[in-house]
């Protein structure tokens, strides 16, 4: 809590701080309204949806197709009003078992 001699070391006037945290409190406001909601059932439907797809590519044995798997989830994942998933190394073990001994490629990496 700021009293007078804070105030007055600051060289703020109570109106001056007044002003300031009101400004504060509607810039925090029209933030909190602009950012996106996440919709978490929706989220958990698209990581099972990206999970299968994974799975497929990677019974395939086809390197292509892993890392056009994870290509994908990770453009999704970097969408507004998303969000990676706890288990996003899941994908990053599937890429590097897909590469070259000693080709890693962060999964981050891949979104353009």
């Amino acid at each position: 809590m700021i009293n007078s001699n804070s105030q007055q070391q600051l060289g703020l006037l109570p109106s001056e701080a007044e002003d300031l945290l009101r400004r504060a409190r509607q810039r925090a406001e029209v933030r909190a309204a602009a950012a996106p909601r996440v919709d978490y059932d929706a989220l958990n439907l698209m990581v099972r949806r990206q999970r299968a797809a994974l799975t497929r590519a990677v019974h395939s044995g086809d390197p292509e197709r892993v890392v056009i798997a994870c290509r994908d989830a990770v453009r999704v994942w970097n969408a507004p009003g998303c969000m990676w998933p706890d288990d996003w190394a899941h994908w990053q073990r599937a890429l590097d078992a897909a590469l070259p001994f000693h080709h890693r490629v962060s999964l981050a990496d891949l979104a353009d």
